[in-house]
């Protein structure tokens, strides 16, 4: 599944301990592949911070291109400590539930509702109000013909 592409937005909530439902779709799909975990790890677009959520496979794969890359440059330490450095396994409970370590619900402002946005081969996970403001920025964007041109679509 992961391979082919996932697509969507969906709202959980994320409990007092911490913890929040992986959607339904990411769930079938790793049960599939037989993972009981996921990689989570903190990353910032457009200034606004949120986590990135990998299936295990798609994990390796990244950090199979980050090998590929130098990684004596500051720029790529900088990188690397941010965003590996920043990286937990965390494992499924019976229900689908990851629990989300402090750290990284801190960096992201995760409390309450929350929102999997889907990227193609991984999740990111927003607080809805980070989501919400980044949207509105992104749409006035993506609405201009010379940013679409930009990407080549």
């Amino acid at each position: 599944m992961f391979n082919s592409g996932i697509s969507g937005r969906f709202d959980h909530t994320i409990d007092e301990k911490g913890r929040v439902s992986l959607p339904a779709r990411f769930r079938e799909a790793l049960q599939q592949e037989q993972n009981e975990s996921i990689f989570i790890t903190n990353f910032s677009l457009a200034g606004e911070r949120c986590l990135h959520v990998y299936p295990p496979a798609e994990w390796q794969r990244t950090i199979g291109k980050l090998h590929q890359r130098p990684t004596f440059s500051i720029e790529m330490q900088r990188f690397l400590t941010f965003f590996i450095g920043g990286a937990h396994e965390v494992p499924l409970d019976r229900q689908g539930r990851i629990l989300i370590p402090p750290r990284l619900r801190a960096y992201a402002s995760l409390n309450g509702e929350v929102t999997f946005s889907a990227m193609l081969n991984y999740y990111q996970l927003w607080s809805n109000a980070t989501l919400e403001h980044l949207l509105a920025n992104v749409e006035d964007q993506v609405n201009d013909p010379q940013f679409m041109e930009k990407l080549g679509l």
